[in-house]
């Protein structure tokens, strides 16, 4: 309950002092309702959404084998449930953008474009 009030006022101060920021949240933070309703109400929010396989591999890239720790299969099995648990959730961000559909230059263009058109 600590860690989740720090959070809470960690952002309520970046927003205050910093309008206009890009601030990358962990995505369990779905599921606090407060927190993710605070952002939804404060911020646009964007969901950049990948195919699980997607995931996985961007964090075995940065050299994390934890969620291969034992067994690849459920680690996988495990993505997908946690994946499927929060998308009712994420997709109710403003903006969803799938990065697992173009090469990260052109995802990061649609990004650009997108909240470009969101401002006015």
């Amino acid at each position: 309950n600590g860690y989740r009030r720090y959070e809470r006022r960690a952002l309520e101060e970046v927003i205050q002092i910093y309008p206009e920021t890009v601030i990358g949240t962990p995505g369990g933070l779905v599921s606090d309702p407060d927190m993710f309703n605070f952002l939804l109400t404060h911020c646009t929010t964007v969901w950049l959404k990948a195919d699980p396989e997607d995931h996985m591999q961007r964090v075995l890239d940065q050299g994390d084998m934890r969620p291969m720790a034992g067994n690849q299969e459920q680690a996988m099995e495990d993505l997908k449930r946690i994946l499927a648990s929060r998308s009712d959730f994420y997709s109710k961000a403003q903006l969803v953008i799938d990065t697992s559909a173009q090469p990260l230059a052109e995802t990061f263009a649609l990004l650009k474009d997108e909240i470009l058109k969101n401002m006015h």
